[in-house]
């Protein structure tokens, strides 16, 4: 895997220098190579030559700043005439992981997701890491990893394999996040006779149900430290929080072919995160 590349998606805006860097330092931890990646798509009013030369600039421009900065890394540039979506999707079925810039912080201090970033995100078949663009201070050289785990086993073998990998990588410690809801029974106001002690229980239930799940990943991974973390309430709101001390956000998109729909909790938090984002895809699912 460390001979796959890790790719950076390169525009002429300056947030997709922050999504250079990352990769290239990320590039570095895993011995990687770094390709800086742009999609030529000339706009119908514009001049496709000047646009061009200005994309040559800033791709050329941005290699410099790799190579300045990250001299040990192997890093290279190209530019090809596709719509940018598409050719980042197609070269990440051989990457390691997409990076990609969020083009400029939203009006509630979160992701502006673009039409390219949406459908990267919900069309690579590698792990998509969305970096936070404009003013919005970056990430803490000490926070941890936090792992969105998914219900499904099979959809979170994938995040909790990424996750363990980058938190080994970074050196650094590993919480691992699941929300559960109380059953409706719970939530009404008129309540349950003889069942007060029970939402203690199941969160309890939960917590052991995470526990266990996560035992053969601290046998692969002995030098991570790994919390469990489990809360009642809503995944996106408990994420988003967890996000604001983290180094590395990482959730599981469950694809369905064909769509962009990534799913409530991965778009609320892709907006709303104040820390780069993993995005893993699990498994396919075919559309409705």
């Amino acid at each position: 895997m460390q001979h796959q590349p890790i790719i950076a998606g390169i525009d002429i805006t300056p947030d997709s220098l922050l999504a250079a860097g990352w990769a290239a330092d990320e590039a570095r931890r895993r011995s990687a190579p770094l390709l800086l990646l742009h999609g030529h798509d000339p706009s119908f009013f514009a001049d496709a030559g000047t646009e061009r030369r200005a994309a040559e600039q800033a791709l050329a421009g941005t290699l410099d700043w790799v190579r300045e900065h990250y001299g040990d890394v192997e890093a290279s540039a190209e530019l090809v005439d596709r719509p940018e979506a598409d050719l980042l999707t197609e070269r990440g079925r051989e990457a390691q992981m997409i990076v990609v810039g969020s083009r400029r912080p939203g009006p509630l201090t979160g992701f502006l997701l673009g039409s390219v970033g949406l459908r990267v995100v919900s069309r690579a078949d590698c792990p998509v890491v969305m970096i936070r663009g404009g003013d919005v201070r970056r990430t803490p050289g000490s926070g941890e990893v936090v792992a969105g785990v998914p219900e499904e086993d099979d959809e979170a073998e994938a995040v909790l394999d990424f996750a363990f990998r980058a938190a080994a990588v970074h050196g650094v410690p590993l919480r691992a996040a699941r929300a559960w809801d109380l059953p409706t029974m719970f939530t009404n106001q008129s309540g349950v006779t003889g069942l007060s002690n029970r939402p203690a229980q199941l969160a309890e239930d939960h917590r052991r149900a995470l526990v266990t799940l996560l035992r053969p990943w601290r046998r692969r991974h002995p030098d991570v430290m790994v919390t469990e973390h489990t809360e009642v309430g809503f995944a996106a709101e408990m994420l988003v929080s967890l996000a604001a001390g983290a180094r590395l956000l990482v959730l599981g998109r469950s694809s369905r072919t064909g769509s962009r729909y990534v799913g409530h909790v991965v778009h609320s938090t892709l907006h709303f995160a104040n820390a780069p984002v993993a995005v893993v895809p699990t498994k396919a699912t075919p559309t409705g």
